[in-house]
């Protein structure tokens, strides 16, 4: 069975080609940014190729083709970019007789007046249909984009490396499917499925050629089951990045295919110090390269890549270096750099140190002693932690601390195999928020307020805590109930009344939250992360009914980070004689958890 082929080819090949536009393809849809921004690229790679001797090209995505028993191709994906550089090719009059060529042919199943028009583009016809619409504004953008250049030279910036001068040329990567592929069902795919062809797939089908297997010493047989083989162990790694803990423990990207993508990257990383290219195919680029080198070992490049998947998944399986590297690449390190401290690192244990070193780093923008004392280090921590507060515009680097206390908590545990959800945690948007409400967040708008009384009677009429040991006195009681009344009043009555929502709302206020009227509380002390569901449902509830609700997100199992659990059981409290409240106390206790757990992690693993 023939595999797709897949080959770089310059434009100045298709030529002499004849494209056909079947009819599950929309029109030409180009706008005019669209159009200039593909002349700008064009023309900016030719001004930097002329500072290099070597052989440059500027690679256009990918175009996917099916040859028709005419021997035209039709066109499955790419149709946008072939007619647009027609169009240009239309407008570069002295290309057809440099070459002796014409520009190549399109035809289109349902569209036929389309090709004459190509050929012929005038602004009388332009309004006749949508498609001639866009096919005149985009040679209009063509023409006035010329007309606005400075340079005299302004046409050979895009001549030359359109038909090869000087071997700087404009090339396409040309995916040919095989016989035994439906063409409609790969364009569902590439478009309906909003799917592209990305560097991935390219680099598969690289891999996969059949000329890869030839070879003198084997069957055709073995040749076969050693292409079958490596096919099987490329999804096989695929269905691995697809399992979400593995993934997000690896990066913050939501990706739902083609995750192997990632580790292509890593392994083309080894070979090229160039990084970070703004070209989405600049992996696929380096392994086509490297493919086309006569020493080339093909195999042994796929052991190459494999060892590198086995070591992610063995950073994965190890508890604390899940951990500590799944809060590095959270806060921004890419796994590139983490590959890069664990080649410089002599064994495991010195990798763990080093990326210790690195969390101390990030977290507190001071360098990690590893001989420090614990008092030095909570010197760090505190001072860290007292620029910290809701209103400061560090959000960011709030939230890194609690992602950092809940790390360092699972940690601190070495019998314990609970382990942080990322994957959660990044696609849930757990965010930091006030633990206990303020005054000044009494509930806006008429839909809100009616929302935050139905919470209160919710939890008036069924919470078990006023009945416990923290239960509210007789007069509190009374009173409650008389709120409860009150509540029932306002929400069956035909009209909202505002100022019995106001009165309800201080009634409230008064039982459950007596330290309300104190200047807003925005110190770290009074923050945790909450989802962002639960930020917008009870970002203005009492606290019982915050407490309420994440023990009922706990009783379902339903992830809640463990210090996120711990302080609405009040775990961090000294003092528990109130459970329908957080107090300042609470406040100062939850604060120095925070400050102890994170000094005693970094002081007992400095240590050692």
């Amino acid at each position: 069975m023939q595999n797709n082929k897949l080959e770089i080819k310059p434009i100045v090949d298709l030529l002499d080609e004849s494209f056909y536009i079947p009819a599950y393809q929309r029109g030409y849809r180009w706008k005019e940014k669209q159009v200039q921004d593909l002349l700008e690229d064009i023309r900016e790679f030719y001004l930097t190729s002329l500072n290099s001797e070597k052989d440059t090209f500027y690679c256009l995505q990918p175009v996917v083709v099916k040859q028709r028993e005419d021997g035209s191709w039709e066109i499955v994906d790419g149709q946008q970019r072939l007619t647009t550089i027609y169009i240009i090719l239309t407008c570069l009059k002295d290309i057809p007789s440099l070459l002796c060529k014409a520009p190549y042919e399109i035809s289109y199943e349902t569209r036929a007046k389309s090709s004459d028009f190509l050929a012929n583009i005038n602004e009388d016809q332009a309004r006749d249909n949508i498609d001639f619409f866009h096919i005149y504004k985009a040679k209009e953008a063509i023409k006035s984009w010329f007309d606005e250049q400075e340079d005299s030279d302004k046409h050979n910036s895009i001549k030359t490396p359109l038909i090869n001068l000087d071997n700087k040329s404009v090339k396409v990567i040309w995916y040919e499917l095989s016989d035994y592929e439906v063409p409609t069902q790969v364009f569902s795919r590439l478009n309906v499925g909003k799917i592209p062809l990305v560097s991935a797939e390219l680099i598969k089908a690289l891999f996969l050629k059949s000329s890869n297997f030839t070879s003198e010493s084997k069957s055709k047989d073995a040749q076969s089951l050693l292409q079958l083989t490596l096919s099987q162990e490329w999804d096989t790694i695929e269905k691995s990045l697809q399992n979400d803990a593995f993934w997000y423990f690896l990066s913050n990207k939501n990706l739902e295919s083609n995750r192997i993508d990632l580790l292509l990257s890593l392994r083309a990383s080894d070979h090229s110090e160039i990084e970070n290219s703004k070209d989405e195919l600049n992996t696929f680029l380096q392994f086509n390269e490297l493919l086309n080198e006569d020493n080339f070992d093909m195999v042994r490049e796929w052991k190459s890549i494999k060892r590198l998947m086995m070591t992610l998944e063995e950073w994965f399986n190890d508890r604390e270096l899940f951990h500590l590297i799944g809060y590095l690449i959270t806060e921004g390190k890419t796994i590139s750099e983490i590959m890069r401290l664990s080649k410089d690192s002599r064994d495991k244990q010195h990798l763990r140190h080093k990326l210790i070193g690195q969390v101390f780093n990030l977290t507190f923008d001071a360098k990690f002693n590893a001989l420090s004392s614990s008092d030095e280090i909570e010197l760090k921590v505190r001072n860290h932690l007292s620029e910290l507060d809701y209103e400061s515009k560090n959000l960011s680097k709030i939230r890194r601390i609690f992602l950092l206390f809940n790390i360092v908590s699972l940690l601190s545990n070495p019998k314990s195999n609970s382990r942080f959800q990322f994957d959660r945690y990044k696609s849930e948007n757990w965010d930091v928020e006030h633990i206990r409400s303020v005054a000044s967040d009494m509930p806006e708008g008429i839909s809100n307020q009616m929302k935050w009384l139905t919470d209160v009677k919710d939890y008036l009429d069924k919470s078990p805590v006023d009945k416990s040991a923290f239960k509210l006195d007789e007069a509190d009681q009374d009173k409650k109930q008389r709120i409860n009344n009150e509540i029932n009043q306002i929400l069956q009555a035909q009209t909202f009344q505002q100022n019995k929502f106001e009165n309800v709302y201080k009634s409230i206020i008064e039982i459950y939250d007596p330290s309300n009227a104190e200047a807003v509380d925005n110190s770290i002390g009074n923050l945790t992360l909450l989802d962002r569901y639960s930020n917008r449902s009870y970002k203005n509830a009492i606290f019982p009914i915050k407490r309420k609700h994440i023990i009922e997100l706990d009783k379902k199992a339903i992830y809640v980070p463990l210090c996120t659990k711990n302080v609405f059981l009040k775990y961090y409290s000294q003092n528990l004689d109130n459970m329908l409240y957080w107090s300042s106390n609470d406040r100062d206790d939850h604060h120095d958890a925070i400050v102890e757990t994170i000094t005693e992690y970094f002081f007992k693993n400095g240590a050692q």
